[in-house]
């Protein structure tokens, strides 16, 4: 009931694919600061550029690092070239 509570009461963005659950997410068990920040790419309001700023109205969506493409969370982790080993 707790859980059909909060999706009536307080509806997760529709953005945010994760719904409500009791069961903790194994990245909690990481330091705190990595949680965190795998915690804000989650909800879209990490230093992405993909994930848009209450703050700038036109924002450069551009990867800095390779300058090719969107700077998504996929893109940056798993796809970027600058990022590479070479």
């Amino acid at each position: 009931m707790l859980l059909q509570d909060w999706a009536t009461d307080a509806p997760t963005p529709p953005y945010y694919e994760y719904p409500p659950s009791f069961t903790p997410h194994p990245f909690i068990g990481l330091g705190k600061f990595v949680a965190g920040r795998i915690q804000q790419i989650r909800a879209a309001k990490s230093d992405l550029a993909a994930h848009l700023s209450w703050s700038d109205e036109n924002p450069n969506l551009t990867c800095p690092r390779c300058e090719t493409e969107t700077q998504t969370f996929p893109h940056t982790i798993l796809a970027c070239p600058a990022r590479a080993r070479k």
